[in-house]
């Protein structure tokens, strides 16, 4: 009997460090995964034309703009999303100050956002009315996605580009706000705008908003290497 017992209680801690193993090495695994993922897809969109831009501009298959559908970055949603359709390179969101340059693409689905940030509403574009933007804040890496926007600062430049022209705006407000304030993603009366939005903790509890005035924009032909740098674009397919 006392056999037993202790077989039992092995068997009972073994199966708990197994567990406790295998919690230990999902976060790593999670982290290497999504990385690999943002990587290939900026990678991928680093070679991306002004004319692919445009076709994927009239492209509607497969986009979803239901942003209350997100679902939580996790390795079991990682894996579930990788390679799905409906990604359209829409250019690049870069903020140099935070090293951040990711692709954008088109709608909100959870394949996008889980490699790229997506575009909050249908036919948005960049330099007019409020041009909205979404991504993860990802707790494991401060790097990846919209995780650099938790250090976003008043006065930063954002850029973004469609490969056409190169969008400068400046951060005007960093804020938590509540996930149903979705009126800071609609368009205001003669004003130019960019809304960069992400999640503040796990839970999605609340969200950061933050948001940008317009100052110019200029052709992406001719742009000044220091703004060409802030992305990971082949200016070369822009600029012959």
């Amino acid at each position: 009997m006392n056999f037993l017992k202790k077989y039992r209680r092995y068997v009972v801690a073994s199966i708990l460090l197994l567990v406790g193993v295998a919690l230990l090495l999902v976060q790593p695994a999670q982290t290497y995964m999504l990385q690999q993922g943002v990587t290939a897809s900026l990678e991928q969109s680093k070679e991306i034309t002004r004319e692919e831009v445009a076709e994927n501009e009239e492209r509607t298959e497969d986009v979803t703009f239901k942003f209350e559908e997100v679902e939580p970055l996790s390795l079991e949603n990682i894996v579930k999303y990788q390679g799905q359709g409906g990604r359209y390179s829409m250019g690049q969101v870069a903020i140099p100050e935070l090293n951040m340059k990711i692709p954008i693409y088109k709608g909100v689905s959870n394949y996008v956002l889980a490699t790229g940030a997506g575009t909050m509403k249908e036919n948005q574009k960049m330099g007019e009315g409020n041009y909205a933007l979404a991504s993860h804040n990802y707790f494991g890496d401060k790097t990846i996605l919209f995780s650099p926007l938790v250090d976003a600062k008043q006065g930063m430049k954002i850029y973004t580009t469609d490969l056409e022209n190169i969008y400068e705006y400046e951060i005007t407000s960093v804020d938590i706000i509540e996930p149903t304030k979705v009126s800071v993603i609609y368009d205001q009366k003669d004003k130019t705008e960019i809304t960069l939005i992400t999640c503040d903790d796990l839970n999605a509890t609340n969200r950061y908003c933050v948001k940008g005035k317009f100052v110019t924009k200029y052709p992406a032909k001719g742009a000044s290497q220091t703004v060409l740098s802030a992305f990971n674009i082949n200016w070369s397919n822009v600029q012959q």
